[in-house]
């Protein structure tokens, strides 16, 4: 009896998701795979072996194959609720480097991140007090650069008014903001200015 057997490459889903597909120009579902060489027998699979290449990303749609990175990418989504997130990330860094229990300051933060369409309230607030400072600084930087040089300005802004709102900046407020704003993406100018509109509304 004649025995065929070979080798073949199968992939696996690792999970599925939602990412902007480079071909398509829209978000598309995805599945996030790995690769597996098989031992076939009258090719048929049946022995795993090794896995094979790195992981990949395919969309459903126009079935293209993309490295991981392409996930970095926002989606339409992620873009329409980035200013929110990005104000609610910068009124927290600035809050945590005053005094974290100033009335005025607590609720004006909470009011302008649910203003900017985010769901907000004083829990979810104190939670966010809770994250790492480096975690947060990450993860403005990554996003800094989805919004365009005026909504940047006006997220440091909304920010140095809350910081202002018991008084003159302290050392640690200013200190805060200028890396707020380099997390930003803003230049020198540009944060200098920022903060010098909102002393002047201020009056301090």
């Amino acid at each position: 009896m004649l025995i065929i057997f070979g080798f073949r490459v199968v992939y696996f889903t690792l999970d599925r998701g939602v990412f902007h597909c480079p071909n398509c120009g829209g978000d598309r579902e995805y599945r996030r795979r790995q690769g597996r060489n098989f031992f076939t027998l009258f090719f048929i699979p049946v022995l795993p072996l090794n896995k094979t290449g790195p992981e990949i990303v395919q969309c459903d749609t126009c079935h293209g194959r993309w490295t991981t990175g392409v996930l970095a990418v926002p989606t339409s989504a992620q873009l329409s609720t980035m200013p929110g997130t990005l104000l609610r990330m910068a009124v927290v860094q600035v809050l945590r480097s005053g005094d974290v229990t100033y009335p005025g300051a607590r609720e004006r933060a909470v009011e302008i991140v649910r203003q900017a369409g985010v769901g907000y309230d004083t829990a979810a607030l104190d939670a966010d007090l809770g994250r790492s400072f480096d975690d947060i600084r990450v993860e403005m930087a990554r996003s800094a650069d989805t919004l365009a040089p005026e909504a940047r300005e006006n997220i440091l802004r909304a920010a140095a008014e809350i910081a202002l709102l018991d008084g003159p900046l302290t050392f640690s407020e200013e200190e805060t903001l200028n890396a707020v704003g380099a997390d930003l993406a803003l230049t020198r100018v540009q944060i200098t200015g920022v903060l010098s509109l909102a002393r002047d509304s201020s009056g301090n």
